[in-house]
């Protein structure tokens, strides 16, 4: 296929991701209607784990895939660019499937952990998602790192399609169901839309990638894991402290003077409503993080060209989440009692507002070091910011005049720390990079010289 510039690249995953968001927004609205707040509390609860025991395969491997991808595009070498992709698929399916039959023993354990046994159904309809979105994640790498974006943004659209069609299918031709059944629907949605994502993207790539006699270098597999374990212990850590509010949230705000039901209707409220808000910009700067990752690291041996690309990416990314910001508060009563119809929502998402700009601008910064292999720093800050999260979460939440506004503010102060100490580690890695440089000048000077 045809290589894309960078600003194609994000034009096509960018209408993509709106094409995705719109349909999933959408679908989000008719199940918090469907569902109710309750169901979609016990969903949230389950998906919180499930997204957890998805990190070690969807996390660091498509960023790990996509640099290795793009150093092999970079240098022109064909051979060790499908070497790469075959090194993957091998490494995702080990990690999936121990992964797959680890979940299914410890699902009983971990619905008790989570508070709610309800929730045990919706966790084993996740467990066969796990080989599927490994081989996606590779598949969504490789793609990333050779400049090509239409298999994926094909893929995420017709699984979205799928999984709202899967969903409405279902409550549309059976009778209510009880909660714990209600809430697994949408986790077999995921499953045949991820399915069905997959065998695209692989018909897509089938002709231009044999595998057939391909042998592996020593130590790639090894390589390749190495680069993307912080990347996966950052996002687990990431989940693990979702999942932690997840549990916490309900709990806090039953000791704040909230019922149980309340409180898990509380949590659905937040994490199934006004999380998905939150995320606005993130149709555009998800994009970007994805395509700058590869393009920073093939202007590794240019500090001038790094520069330029930080500027092209964190502007861009300020101004759309700025004007996502602006646009949530405006427009946070129409949201609250017209799309979700709940009026508690409204101050909570305007209290939620800042992290719009906080969140669309860290994106498009953690993809950039991603890109320069700078994961091992980013799990730092993201550790950082995370706990720090989760204990002023939990003071918070429970003081009876704060309650869920008490965790926006928490949401705040960790992504601003998380962020700041993110754009420090870049301008670091760009500061070595002009230092390699000088050394390299230096170096080939005294040679000449001599």
């Amino acid at each position: 296929m045809k290589r894309q510039t960078l600003f194609t690249q994000t034009l096509m995953l960018t209408g993509a991701n709106f094409i995705v968001r719109i349909i999933g927004f959408g679908m989000r609205i008719w199940l918090s209607r469907t569902l109710g707040a309750e169901a979609l509390g016990v969903m949230e609860l389950a998906g919180s784990a499930h997204m957890l025991w998805l990190a070690p395969v969807t996390s660091g491997l498509p960023m790990a895939i996509s640099r290795f991808t793009a150093q092999a595009v970079a240098a022109g070498d064909e051979l060790r660019r499908r070497q790469v992709l075959l090194a993957g698929k091998r490494l995702a399916r080990r990690i999936s499937w121990v992964m797959f039959f680890a979940m299914l023993v410890a699902s009983p354990w971990i619905a008790r952990l989570l508070g709610d046994s309800r929730t045990l159904p919706t966790l084993l309809a996740y467990l066969p998602c796990l080989p599927i979105l490994a081989l996606s994640a590779v598949y969504n790498g490789y793609c990333y790192g050779s400049d090509n974006t239409v298999a994926p943004a094909a893929s995420e659209m017709i699984e979205q399609l799928l999984r709202f069609a899967v969903c409405f299918a279902v409550f549309a031709m059976l009778p209510p169901m009880r909660v714990s059944y209600a809430a697994a629907v949408p986790a077999v949605g995921v499953l045949i839309g991820e399915g069905v994502g997959l065998v695209i993207v692989m018909i897509m790539l089938r002709r231009s990638q044999p595998e057939r006699g391909l042998a592996l270098p020593d130590g790639l597999m090894k390589k390749i894991w190495r680069l993307a374990f912080p990347m996966t212990c950052m996002r687990m850590s990431n989940t693990l402290m979702r999942a932690v509010n997840a549990a916490l949230i309900p709990m806090r705000l039953r000791a704040s003077g909230l019922g149980a039901a309340e409180s898990t209707a509380r949590l659905g409220m937040y994490n199934g409503m006004a999380m998905s808000l939150i995320m606005m910009p993130a149709v555009f700067t998800g994009a970007l993080a994805m395509v700058s990752a590869p393009a920073i690291t093939k202007r590794e041996s240019d500090p001038a060209a790094m520069r330029r690309l930080i500027r092209r990416t964190i502007i861009p990314a300020a101004g759309v989440s700025l004007l996502s910001m602006a646009v949530m508060w405006f427009a946070a009563p129409f949201f609250a009692n017209k799309l979700y119809r709940q009026a508690e929502l409204e101050p909570l998402l305007r209290a939620l507002c800042p992290c719009v700009l906080l969140m669309g601008v860290q994106q498009v910064i953690s993809g950039l070091l991603a890109g320069l292999g700078q994961q091992r720093r980013a799990l730092y800050a993201s550790l950082t910011g995370g706990v720090i999260t989760a204990a002023l979460s939990y003071w918070l939440a429970g003081v009876p005049s704060l309650r869920l506004n008490g965790v926006a503010i928490a949401a705040q102060i960790g992504l601003a720390i998380t962020l700041l100490m993110n754009v420090r580690y870049l301008a670091l890695a760009v500061t070595r990079a002009e230092n390699r440089r000088d050394e390299g000048q230096n170096s080939t000077q005294k040679k000449g010289i001599a």
